[in-house]
Parts: structure tokens; sequence; C-alpha cells
């Protein structure tokens, strides 16, 4: 089983339907297994930044139903995401609803 393969998928699924929060990036590769907990959040961050990259889903945020983009090219929204899952990560911090981005 391609493990990235399998959770792109779910999160561009996802994200036809409604926005989608970095947590359930999280849930979505948990649910597939296979991946340390001490590794979970920074591989899906790489994974939602690889979708970025390729213009599959849009970062942004989300404040009274309305869906904002971040501003930057694709490359920059993807470098924050890695470098944020990336820290917290390495702080030992857990990824709660609505922390990072949204995704549309």
């Amino acid at each position: 089983m391609d493990i990235d393969y399998e959770v792109r998928e779910s999160v561009c699924d996802l994200a036809k339907f409604d926005h989608v929060m970095m947590t359930e990036v999280v849930g979505v590769l948990v649910a597939v297994g296979g991946v340390p907990w001490d590794q979970q959040i920074s591989r899906a961050g790489r994974i939602a930044a690889g979708l970025v990259r390729e213009g599959r889903i849009t970062p942004g945020s989300l404040q009274g139903g309305t869906f904002t983009p971040w501003e930057g090219s694709r490359d920059e929204q993807a470098e924050r995401i890695e470098r944020e899952t990336r820290e917290y990560e390495e702080e030992g911090r857990e990824v709660i609803f609505g922390d990072i981005a949204w995704f549309a």
C-alpha cells in the first residue's frame, strides 16, 4: 500500500465537499496507518504541501464561514505548511482544530 497516495486521494476527496483542516489530514494519515506517531504531523504536512504545489488543494484561513486563500506562490504556501508542521512535531505540540491551515 502506498500510504502517501491513500492520504492524498482521501484529502482531495474530502476537499471536494467541504473545507479540510490540517487535523483531518493528520487523521487520515493515522487511519491509513504505517507511520510512526512521532512522524505523523510532519508527514501529513509534506503530503498537504505536495498537494498545494500541484494545485490540487489551496491553503487558507476560515473565519465566519469565509475561506481566504493565503498570499504567495504555491511553493511559498507549501514551504509554510512544511515549516509549521515540522515545528509542531519538534516542539511536541498537538495539531488542534483550525491550526496551521484550512484547505479548499
